[in-house]
């Protein structure tokens, strides 16, 4: 299957995370509860072992068998798209990372606009899971099913923050992957997440 085409409703699901967002909370809509999730307890995750990933401003470790793919999504590169290289079950699973055009924004301002945002985007079944803790700030963690020309996958959403500036890290995975296996794998990059 085509990278291009299966990451194309993920990059626009993720660009769109909280473009309106600002220094200031997002408003609460009366459809969409405000409740902030709670962080979730502490689970070790053992960190990922493959190719490390440097850019200007981070670095990560990829897991084994990940890398730059042919036939990437256009506008990413070594250090904002990895895919795994080695996946036969008919999709690639893949993270991408982007800037969010909001500047900072905090957990609460996720599971407020996050929400809604992917859903107008076309997600389905959206989540806001538990806050997780990585390279030293608390992220908002949301999930959702995504389909492209008849091909559905989930996504798992992380935002981490420095100097001012949120990263948005999509892992987009395998419709049928069970969110404990998505977890690990999500945690084991973001374990070895570092900023530059």
């Amino acid at each position: 299957m085509s990278l291009r085409r299966a990451s194309a409703a993920l990059v626009l699901a993720a660009g769109l995370g909280l473009a309106g967002c600002t220094g200031q909370s997002a408003p609460t809509s009366p459809s969409t509860p405000a409740a902030p999730a709670p962080e979730s307890e502490a689970v070790e995750f053992a960190p990922a072992s493959g190719d490390t990933v440097t850019a200007e401003q981070y670095s990560f470790t990829l897991p084994e068998g990940w890398g730059f793919p042919d036939g990437a999504p256009d506008g990413f590169d070594e250090t904002t798209f990895a895919a795994d290289l080695q996946d036969t079950d008919g999709y690639s699973d893949n993270l991408n990372i982007l800037v969010s055009p909001g500047g900072e924004v905090t957990s609460e301002q996720v599971e407020q606009a996050g929400v809604a945002e992917l859903e107008g985007a076309g997600a389905t079944e959206v989540k806001a899971l538990d806050r997780v803790t990585a390279a030293g700030s608390e992220s908002a963690h949301l999930t959702a099913r995504v389909e492209q020309s008849d091909i559905p996958y989930v996504i798992d959403q992380y935002y981490l923050v420095d100097a001012g500036q949120t990263y948005i890290i999509t892992f987009s995975s395998s419709i049928d992957a069970p969110q404990a296996e998505r977890d690990a794998v999500a945690q084991s990059v973001l374990v070895t997440w570092q900023w530059s």
